[in-house]
């Protein structure tokens, strides 16, 4: 009868050990699912922690750039300092600044400039995987009422986010669903890249390069926009920085609003540029600029329009004026301190 009672007490650890097992096998299964879930469901943040705060009085911000829109329908880009989300979700953060919606408006009013994308726009999900941004937004998304509206959100949201060094391209879904053409027929049904900011030009198919022109939305603060511009071209021809900075002395269409602060007559002799430093060599009119405050402009629209040409073949960090060969006092530049590339076309 002892016997049986120790097998009988044996069977019983034995099935409080085996349910033991079954109950932590189930736990750890879970446990693994959920955190895949969480890993899953925030890829984004994961890719995009990529650097430190600068100093404690920062430690919550990023500096980051966001496209908004002028008066004139134009994509602006601002350096903003947008709070981390203890630590996480940047991206989603910076979109939702984006939202035209009392806070964001009144964020920005004083440069004259508006939120792009719809207001109660929200976020379903997003995911980045490999430079591969894809966004799930509500529909509140799709709530425009033109063609210029569509493609202002558009690259807007495409500008914003590959700002990021880890995203390159972007995937537009709403409700979970690639809608292939947006109301107004722009095409979302692959992932979009940076292409032909602000274009004016007549045919897409034409040589084109970007240059900062000037505008103002109020008279009191100016700001730097990107134009795409159309290049005519011989048959043997290549776009070359001269070229772009051509663009940048001709000016924006009048139609435009915007413009550029070059002298008339001035005319491109050559670019060199040397160790980082671009020599840009003007004829003689480029000395009827004795204003600082204009000089400080010109050099900056010269800056950002040869940091845009050269951001992938060569290295550029600084600006040197030339007039006809003979480096000049400009704003700040000179033989011996060339202007410093800015970082951001416009700071807020």
């Amino acid at each position: 009868m002892r016997q049986m009672r120790q097998i009988g007490e044996k069977k019983k650890w034995l099935a409080l050990v085996l349910t033991a097992c079954l109950v932590l096998t189930v736990i750890v299964w879970k446990g693994t699912d959920m955190i895949k879930n969480f890993l899953s469901e925030n890829e984004e943040e994961a890719s995009l922690i990529i650097e430190s705060p600068e100093d404690e009085n920062n430690s919550n911000l990023r500096d980051t750039v966001l496209y908004y829109k002028d008066d004139k329908g134009f994509l602006v880009p601002v350096m903003r300092k947008i709070p981390w989300p203890e630590g996480r979700g940047i991206a989603k953060a910076t979109i939702r600044a984006l939202v035209d919606n009392p806070a964001n408006r009144q964020d920005i009013e004083a440069m004259g400039l508006e939120p792009v994308l719809p207001a109660n726009t929200d976020i379903i999900g997003m995911s980045i995987e490999n430079g591969y941004c894809k966004v799930n937004f509500t529909s509140d998304f799709l709530n425009y009422n033109s063609s210029e509206e569509e493609t202002a959100l558009v690259n807007s949201l495409v500008y914003t986010l590959t700002e990021f060094p880890t995203i390159s391209e972007v995937e537009i879904t709403v409700n979970g669903k690639n809608p292939k053409n947006l109301t107004f027929g722009y095409d979302v049904a692959n992932a979009l890249n940076r292409q032909d900011i602000n274009y004016m030009g007549e045919s897409k198919g034409q040589d084109k390069v970007v240059v900062y022109y000037q505008g103002t939305a109020n008279g009191l603060e100016n700001y730097y926009v990107p134009m795409t511009v159309d290049v005519n071209l011989s048959s043997d021809e290549k776009i070359t920085a001269i070229k772009a900075l051509e663009k940048l002395v001709e000016g924006p269409p009048v139609e435009s609003g915007l413009y550029s602060l070059l002298p008339d007559g001035v005319e491109v002799i050559n670019v060199d540029v040397v160790d980082g430093t671009a020599y840009v060599n003007f004829t003689e009119e480029i000395r009827n600029i004795d204003d600082p405050t204009l000089s400080e402009s010109i050099v900056k629209s010269i800056a950002l329009t040869l940091k845009e040409y050269y951001k992938d073949n060569a290295y550029l960090d600084k600006v040197s004026i030339l007039a006809d060969g003979e480096e000049i006092d400009f704003d700040e530049t000179s033989e011996d301190t060339p202007a410093v590339i800015p970082t951001f076309a416009n700071e807020y």
